[in-house]
C-alpha cells in the first residue's frame, strides 16, 4: 500500500464560532514565518502526500485565495452539508476519494502536527492496522487513520462527532502510535490558543 493510495483527508468546513473570525484564513506566526493558520497546518501534510484533499464549505472563495500557493497539490472537495457538523464534512471527503485503499482524516486547525505524525500513522496502515491513531500519556489525538474496510461507515457519518463513534465501536481494533508530545491535541479554537504557537 503506497502513501498515494493512502487519502489525506483534511476537514476545513468548520464555522469558527468560537474564535469571532474565520480562523483558518487569521495570520499567525508558527516558527518564524507568519501566513494563514491554514497554510501552517497543510505544510506537513504536503511533505508526506503529494495530493491532499481539502473539504471546504460550499462558499470557499476566500479560502481558494488563501491556498492558491499549494493549489496545484490540493483537491477542493465542496461539503454542501458541512453547516450540519463535522460528520457530514466527513462522509463528504470519504465519498470523494472512496477508491482509496484507507484514509487519513485530520483537521485543518491543528497546526502542530509533524510530518513524522502522519508518517508514523501512513506505517501502521501499510503494515495492516484497521485504524491507527496518536497517543500521548494513554490519551488518543488527532489525525486518524482508516482502512478501506470502514469505507461505508465512513461515507455514513452525520452530525458533529466526526468519526469517534466508528474509532469508540473498534476499539480494540485501533493500532496505537505513541508520541511524546502533545501537538495531537492542539487545535487553535479561540483567539487565546494563538498563544499555544509560541
Amino acid at each position: 500500500m503506497e502513501t498515494a493510495e493512502i487519502a489525506a483527508v483534511i476537514l476545513a468546513a468548520g464555522k469558527s464560532s468560537r474564535f469571532g473570525a474565520d480562523k483558518l484564513l487569521t495570520e499567525v506566526g508558527y516558527k518564524g514565518v507568519r501566513q494563514p493558520l491554514i497554510l501552517h497546518a497543510l505544510a506537513p501534510w504536503l511533505e508526506v502526500f503529494e495530493q491532499i484533499h481539502l473539504v471546504t464549505p460550499i462558499n470557499n472563495q476566500e479560502l481558494l485565495g488563501v491556498c492558491r500557493s499549494v493549489a496545484g497539490r490540493v483537491n477542493f472537495i465542496k461539503a454542501d452539508k458541512s453547516g450540519l457538523g463535522m460528520g457530514h464534512s466527513l462522509a463528504a471527503g470519504i465519498q470523494a476519494t472512496q477508491q482509496a485503499k484507507g484514509w487519513l482524516i485530520g483537521l485543518a486547525d491543528m497546526p502542530m502536527i509533524t510530518s513524522d505524525i502522519l508518517q508514523l500513522l501512513v506505517s501502521e496502515l501499510k503494515q495492516g492496522a484497521a485504524i491507527s491513531a496518536p497517543f500521548y500519556h494513554g490519551k488518543r489525538g488527532h489525525p486518524v487513520a482508516f482502512s478501506n474496510q470502514y469505507r461505508d461507515d465512513l461515507m455514513q457519518l452525520t452530525g458533529d462527532v466526526g468519526a469517534k463513534t466508528i474509532v469508540q465501536a473498534h476499539e480494540t481494533l485501533v493500532q496505537a502510535v505513541n508520541i511524546d508530545r502533545p501537538s495531537i491535541f492542539i487545535d487553535i479554537d479561540t483567539q487565546a490558543d494563538i498563544s499555544l504557537l509560541q
